[in-house]
């Protein structure tokens, strides 16, 4: 099937809410990789010629990388510092990311994820004439799929 267009990186948006809040859609972003964890189950017994296999389910997971392009991104950095150390309300702070694809035949898929918890973020300034990088990387019980 050669003649159906796949997508790329260009037909793909990257949207940041906080607190159902539509935070702001991240344009200089570098790379995404949304990845379902699973634990694959093998066991072998007496008798048969194979291992039984079985998955469980383990939460996703999102890394991000992109360019700020405000002040938003560093306030991100303090209100998962204040979620962490547990001042405030904790039902206020929840950070979701959703993703969706614009495929050419208009078909447009969306992955939300919910409640994400973040491991380290790092700000990188790597030269002079570097744009300051930024990576997210984070965790979630479970993610929406929904096929708009």
């Amino acid at each position: 099937m050669a003649d159906q267009l796949r997508i790329r990186g260009q037909e793909v948006q990257v949207r940041l809410t906080r607190n159902g809040v539509l935070e702001r859609t991240l344009t200089a972003v570098k790379s995404l990789t949304f990845t379902a964890k699973f634990s694959l189950l093998s066991e072998g017994f007496l008798g048969e010629t194979t291992n039984r296999r079985d998955e469980i389910y383990q939460g996703c997971g999102v890394q991000l990388e992109f360019e700020p392009e405000s002040s938003d991104a560093w306030s991100l950095i303090d209100f998962v510092r204040t979620r962490a150390s547990r001042r405030g309300d904790q039902a206020q702070f929840r950070i979701n990311v959703a993703f969706v694809a614009n495929f050419p035949n208009g078909q447009r898929p969306r992955i939300t994820v919910f409640d994400l918890k973040f491991g380290d973020i790092p700000i990188s300034m790597t030269g002079r004439e570097a744009y300051v990088g930024q990576t997210l990387t984070a965790e979630a019980d479970d993610f929406k799929y929904s096929a708009q």
